[in-house]
Order: C-alpha cells, then sequence, then structure tokens
C-alpha cells in the first residue's frame, strides 16, 4: 500500500474517534470520562505490510486522567450557583420570618399618667401625651424599646441582657437600674439616675462617630438635639419627678417656691403672716407624703407655728433674713 494510502487511513481513524466523542459529550460528559479509552496514533514505517495494525500494540497501556470537558464545567458551575442562591434565599427567608414574628405593641397614655409591667418584669410609669413601644416578647440579646415622651423606668436586673431605650437622638442602656428619660421629639433628651448605673450614647448618623456618658445614682445628663453634644444639665427640678414617684426634693429651695409646689400638686391654700418667712431655705425630701406631714417638717425645721383654719393653712413665727444673699 502506498504510504500516503496509509497516512489517509490514520487520519480517517483519527476524525471518527473525534466525531464519537462530540456525540458522547453532548449525552452524557460523565459517561465519556469511563467508557472512552485513550489510544495512540502511530506512523506506520514506509514498506510496511498493509495488514500492519494502525493503532498501538494489543498490550494495555497506561492512560492519563481525562481533564473535565467545558460542557461539563459548566453544568458543575451552575449547580453550585444555583445551591448557593437557594441557601442565601432560605437564609434571608427565615430572617424576614423571625422578624415578622417581632410584634410590637404600643403604650399610650392621653391625658393622665400610665403605669404598666413588661414581660420581663420592668415596670414603666408613662407621663401624660407619652407613647412606648415595647416588643410582645423580649428576644435576642438585649431588651429594647422606643420612647416618645417622659418615663420612668424601674428595671428587672438581667446582666446578659441589656435594656437599652431609644430614645430619638440617643440611646439609654442600663443593666437593673431605676431611671427617669425625657425624649420630647425636637428638644433635648434628659435622663435622670435613680439608682444604679445608666449609659447615655449619641450615634452622629453621617459619621457614626460615638459619644457616651456614665451617670451614677443622682446623676443628671442632657443629649443636645441637633449637636448630640452630651453635657451635664441644672439639677434635677424639685418635683421633677413627682408624677412617677411623688417625690418632692428640695435642695436650699426657698420656702416661697416649696409652698407654690405644695399649692400645684395638693391644691393647697397655704399663707405666712410674715414674708420674710418665705425667704427660708428649706433641705429634704419627701415621698408619697401628706401635705400635713410635709408641713409639719418646715415648721419644726425653722421653729414655725403651723396652724389650720378650715381649708386654709397658716404659718407664723420669724423669717429668715438672714440667709437672703
Amino acid at each position: 500500500m502506498d504510504p500516503e494510502e496509509v497516512r489517509y487511513d490514520a487520519d480517517d481513524a483519527w476524525e471518527a474517534m473525534v466525531r464519537r466523542v462530540e456525540m458522547v459529550e453532548l449525552v452524557e460528559p460523565v459517561e465519556l470520562v469511563e467508557s472512552v479509552e485513550l489510544v495512540e496514533i502511530v506512523d506506520v514505517p514506509v514498506g510496511a505490510s498493509p495488514r500492519a495494525p494502525v493503532l498501538g500494540d494489543d498490550a494495555p497501556k497506561p492512560t492519563s486522567p481525562r481533564a473535565p470537558s467545558l460542557h461539563f464545567i459548566r453544568i458543575i458551575t451552575a449547580i453550585a450557583a444555583v445551591l448557593v442562591l437557594g441557601f442565601v434565599s432560605i437564609v434571608f427567608t427565615r430572617m424576614l420570618k423571625e422578624r415578622n414574628e417581632t410584634q410590637f405593641v404600643t403604650i399610650a397614655s392621653a391625658e393622665t399618667v400610665v403605669l404598666d409591667t413588661l414581660t420581663d418584669g420592668s415596670t414603666v410609669m408613662l407621663n401624660s401625651n407619652t407613647e412606648l413601644s415595647v416588643p410582645e416578647k423580649f428576644t435576642g440579646n438585649t431588651r429594647s424599646v422606643k420612647l416618645k415622651g417622659e418615663a420612668f423606668f424601674q428595671v428587672e436586673p438581667d446582666s446578659l441582657k441589656p435594656f437599652v431605650v431609644d430614645a430619638g437622638i440617643g440611646m439609654v442602656t442600663v443593666l437593673g437600674t431605676s431611671f427617669h428619660v425625657k425624649a420630647i421629639p425636637g428638644a433635648d433628651l434628659l435622663v435622670f439616675v435613680e439608682s444604679g448605673k445608666v449609659e447615655v450614647c449619641y450615634v452622629d448618623p453621617v459619621t457614626g462617630d460615638t459619644l457616651t456618658s456614665i451617670l451614677k445614682a443622682g446623676e443628671r445628663a442632657m443629649v443636645k438635639a441637633g449637636t448630640g453634644e452630651i453635657g451635664k444639665p441644672a439639677d434635677i427640678g424639685p418635683d421633677e419627678l413627682f408624677w412617677a414617684n411623688r417625690k418632692l426634693i428640695f435642695q436650699e429651695t426657698r420656702l416661697s417656691v416649696v409652698f407654690n409646689l405644695l399649692k400645684k400638686h395638693y391644691k393647697a391654700d397655704i399663707g405666712v403672716e410674715d414674708d420674710t418667712i418665705l425667704d427660708c431655705l428649706l433641705s429634704a425630701t419627701f415621698t408619697d407624703e401628706t401635705i400635713d406631714q410635709i408641713l409639719e417638717v418646715v415648721a419644726t425645721t425653722f421653729d414655725l407655728e403651723l396652724s389650720r383654719e378650715q381649708e386654709k393653712y397658716i404659718i407664723k413665727g420669724k423669717g429668715c433674713t438672714d440667709e437672703v444673699e
């Protein structure tokens, strides 16, 4: 046989094998790896017998692993993408479900003070025209509520779940304490601690910078509206918490102020025979005491005489002109 004809036979065999591989690849890439054997094409020397085998010897030859075809790689990639998208979809759906399952309720007060107990045992007293949004059940790592108005909290201690009050321009975080928050929209945020410790925090909405202040019992802080600056305001007013705990705190307060506050909260009519009595300075704290008990303390403190004529209290004695600056 002519050497050129032998070359053609070898080429025909190669083309036939390629066509078979392409057909198998279209059907099942994995089957191709298992069924197709690698063969070696050899040149037939000039003058060789026409019956000489064109392919290699019959003895088995070591084969090398076949690299995955492009079609097979595309299939695997598509499967992986579907699995990833499916996983992300499941996680996202679960997060939305958990979020939707957290139901919030709003406790609101109109013209009267409202007292309520939360699911963790904490109590909250809302002043008039105040709203407090709380979850039906506290979940996660915090006990978060949102306040709009004025409230007094008595928080049940839980070192693993801080109690967080979202007060608009600032956040108040405690573990277990009693404190007062005044969060009127558009106004400065005021926080007063009656017992324990409280952290007041402001986060800049643009830069993310955080300002914090730790308050102890008896201390007060103010978060400035607009700037977020945390400062120390004036001392708490004598009757600022009277609506919540019926407490009056007088610190060198003139009796003229004391009597006006007693008239306001007890609807009492109080008169003095000597106007200099109104200049006396009183330092005392009263909690849920009657008007008679408070006036008895005042009279005893300044050696005054207390009497009552029908619905009016009369106070007699020497005033405190020496205390006036």
